[in-house]
């Protein structure tokens, strides 16, 4: 899908270029730039929708891994695998995976102190973590990117948990958390 467009601003040109986007989604592909790549299925999908002022704003982000074919490796033989270095969003190593991980960290240390003592999670709380988590998952790395699924649904349901009134529950899903993250840091870093 088009960044900038040639054609003037209209909702009818914005909706036909949603229009391509779900048809060439419906086929498993992708435009990115003038390449029509394959995908597999979302990883996340996120949609915002918000209003500041007079002005509405809409956003559409997902994550698809790559499906290579032996057609568009013969079609794009000088393509080289990218480095490292050139693929280091997907790493998780910019500034703002860095800033979304510190925010997780601090609001999971708040959310996990409440409930150690017996105390259920503002809904501002839990809204803000949980859209933390959801962000950073952008910036998760293939080697641990399932590990980091399985965290944050038990995350979500400590924070259920507690949002039902079953804080000895909640409290065993937060310390499998903490585990699952020990681990999970000792493994991967």
């Amino acid at each position: 899908m088009p960044t900038q467009h040639n054609a003037p601003n209209t909702l009818e040109n914005i909706a036909a270029d949603l229009m391509a986007l779900a048809n060439d989604l419906a086929q498993g592909k992708l435009r990115v730039g003038n390449r029509l790549v394959e995908i597999g299925n979302p990883l996340f999908i996120k949609t915002k929708q918000k209003i500041t002022g007079d002005t509405a704003y809409c956003t559409l982000s997902f994550q698809a891994p790559l499906r290579i074919s032996d057609q568009e490796e013969t079609a794009m033989p000088d393509r080289r695998p990218a480095s490292k270095k050139s693929d280091a969003r997907l790493q998780g190593r910019p500034p703002e995976g860095k800033k979304i991980k510190k925010e997780i960290a601090s609001l999971w240390k708040s959310v996990g102190k409440k409930l150690e003592q017996g105390q259920v999670p503002t809904p501002a709380e839990e809204k803000s973590l949980l859209a933390a988590c959801e962000n950073y998952c952008l910036f998760s790395e293939p080697a641990w990117h399932g590990e980091w699924l399985r965290c944050t649904t038990i995350l979500r349901e400590a924070l259920a948990c507690a949002h039902r009134g079953d804080l000895p529950t909640a409290l065993a899903h937060a310390e499998e958390v903490n585990r699952l993250t020990k681990d999970c840091h000792k493994k991967h870093k």
